[in-house]
């Protein structure tokens, strides 16, 4: 073979080495341990057999990326080095550290007239609330639905990160405005402010006010077992936002102060971001 032929082929060793090693690079912590996973109920028989496998391979499986890790060391610089220059890197920081709750969104839009002037411009005269994270229902099969979705849950989680990295903490006060807020989550209000204002409402409403909550709920840590009465409270709550938007039309309603607190089941909510 030429040696063009055996300088591109070593060329492409390299280039597919350095992208896998760079894949399975470790961020120095110690490896987790695998714990027994809680007996399944005894109605689910197929679980009580398969749980028992999944446990001994897991902990087989644990060490290989550790070792591997540590094989690559000698030439862990050089592919650094070549995948900074090439920005052929993947952070896989999203995959190292799972979240310990369940994370939601909510968008919460208060409609008045269409009005500029006179007697009632500006009140709000009622609410809706809608569930804009995770885009699926978490008590159906999803299926293939569920790769599409991720994309947008995972827009909205790097805006929300985004927000609250360049958020003050001397902004979380009851009296913060609007425009002391940062931007990032604007183009989330506005877009899904928008979509409800041109499906839900009619030619003389319109939307005055656009609010981001943000809320979590407990997540069991691996090897417990859920409590199923809060997750049975939580699952109903939940129901109602996937039917649509939540809508009160009970009441004048009242521009609540920044960052207020609200609980339903065992989801926390807070206020995030509003506008304007």
């Amino acid at each position: 073979m030429p040696a063009k032929h055996w300088a591109l082929s070593a060329f492409f060793v390299w280039h597919i080495a350095s992208i896998a090693l760079g894949a399975l690079s470790s961020s120095g912590a110690a490896p987790p341990v695998v714990a027994a996973s809680a007996r399944p109920p005894d109605n689910r028989p197929l679980a009580a057999i398969l749980t028992p496998v999944f446990d001994r391979l897991a902990a087989v499986a644990l060490p290989i990326p550790a070792a591997l890790d540590r094989a690559a060391g000698p030439m862990r610089r050089a592919f650094d080095t070549y995948l900074a220059l090439t920005g052929l890197g993947q952070n896989w920081k999203m995959f190292s550290s799972p979240s310990s709750d369940h994370r939601y969104l909510r968008a919460r839009y208060y409609v008045g007239l269409r009005v500029e002037s006179g007697a009632g411009a500006g009140d709000p005269l009622w609410t809706a609330t809608e569930l804009i994270l995770p885009a699926h229902r978490e008590d159906q099969l999803r299926f293939l639905q569920s790769y599409r979705d991720s994309f947008r849950d995972k827009a909205l989680a790097v805006a929300l990160e985004r927000f609250y990295t360049a958020r003050d903490v001397s902004l979380v006060r009851r009296d913060t405005k609007s425009e002391e807020l940062p931007d990032d989550l604007a183009p989330i209000a506005r877009y899904f402010a928008r979509r409800f204002e041109g499906v839900m409402l009619r030619s003389d409403e319109r939307v005055l006010r656009t609010e981001i909550w943000s809320g979590t709920a407990p997540m069991p840590p691996p090897g417990s077992t859920p409590n199923q009465t809060l997750t049975e409270a939580r699952l109903a709550v939940l129901r109602k936002y996937y039917e649509g938007p939540v809508q009160n039309h009970f009441g004048r309603p009242v521009y609540p102060v920044y960052h207020r607190a609200e609980r339903e089941a065992d989801i926390s909510w807070t206020l995030e971001y509003f506008e304007p």
